[in-house]
């Protein structure tokens, strides 16, 4: 069970806006932080994102997508592929934004990025524990397309007291979002129970910091101040999964992100997320991903050097 109310009564949030991208046919950028998640919002125009690891995403206009840190997610306009990707077009507006323009197309989508902090209590970030891209389409919520409007005005013409209007702003916006995940106090997202437990926050926090560390279910436990058995029941109440299967979630994910942005061996990857041998984590990547780990660089290395290949955009661009 997760308290709404709770929640969003410990909720402190920061927000820094950098881009308006506008994105034509046939172009790409690649959308990535490496230190804290960003927010999406398609203010016009359609196309895909596609992440490093699943299916690609529909984006239509009122789509956002919450990205957390180090996840690297690529938005393409439809179109012809073009010949060669121009320079991207960087112009500074008001309130610290830059307007990057990329490709030639006709088509376009327009994009507002900003780099989002949302602190919760004794948990360093409410998205600390995203799996995946958070991708809403929120055409029918009045209540966010209004506040999102109003918070692109205001940071786009700072003045006294713009800080604080912002982040109550994006308050609003996040509570629509999180709306859709807690029902009746039933949780959609298992990511968010994180918040109501700081214990079994700070064994998730372990993982992802250091996905190369031996960890055993008594370890996790005592970084969770509980007894082994009791640890492994709140910890799969709320979750919905064992703490060794997520952990094992997290070593693939990161391996993920390793073979699509580094050179590094396929053995030393392996050995950075935790595993001792290449076999067996090429088994355990390949029921992850569907591919080995070969494979899935192959993959990701043929999207991103073809002509029109996507401009990277990390969290400011100039």
């Amino acid at each position: 069970m997760v308290d709404l109310n709770r929640l969003l009564d410990g909720l402190d949030i920061q927000i820094e806006p950098f881009a308006i991208c506008e994105v034509r046919a046939g172009a790409g950028l690649v959308l990535e932080n490496a230190n804290s998640a960003h927010i999406h919002y398609v203010l016009e125009g359609a196309g895909l994102a596609r992440p490093a690891e699943g299916p690609d995403i529909t984006l239509t206009p009122h789509t956002v997508m919450v990205i957390p840190a180090g996840v690297r997610e690529t938005i393409l306009c439809p179109g012809p592929r073009e010949v060669a990707l121009p320079e991207p077009r960087c112009r500074p507006i008001p309130g610290g934004w830059d307007w990057i323009e990329v490709g030639e197309g006709r088509g376009v989508m327009v994009v507002a990025c900003a780099n989002l902090a949302a602190t919760h209590r004794e948990v360093r970030s409410l998205f600390e524990y995203l799996p995946a891209p958070l991708v809403e389409n929120v055409t029918g919520e009045a209540a966010f397309k209004d506040a999102f409007q109003l918070l692109l005005t205001e940071l786009a013409f700072p003045k006294a007291g713009t800080p604080v209007l912002a982040a109550t702003l994006m308050k609003q916006c996040l509570i629509v979002l999180l709306r859709r995940y807690v029902q009746d106090g039933v949780c959609r997202a298992p990511w968010l129970s994180a918040l109501e437990h700081p214990q079994l926050g700070r064994t998730l926090a372990a993982m992802a910091d250091h996905p190369g560390r031996v960890f055993t279910l008594e370890q996790l436990a005592d970084l969770a101040g509980m007894s082994r058995a009791a640890f492994a029941h709140h910890f799969k109440t709320a979750f919905g999964r064992p703490p060794m299967n997520v952990l094992r979630e997290v070593r693939l994910r990161r391996a993920a992100h390793l073979l699509a942005r580094t050179d590094l061996p396929v053995k030393l990857v392996a050995s950075q997320v935790g595993f001792e041998s290449r076999s067996h984590f090429s088994r355990a990547f390949r029921a992850y991903s569907g591919q080995d780990p070969a494979g899935f660089r192959a993959a990701a290395t043929s999207s991103a050097s073809t002509p029109g290949e996507p401009f990277l955009l990390s969290s400011r661009a100039h």
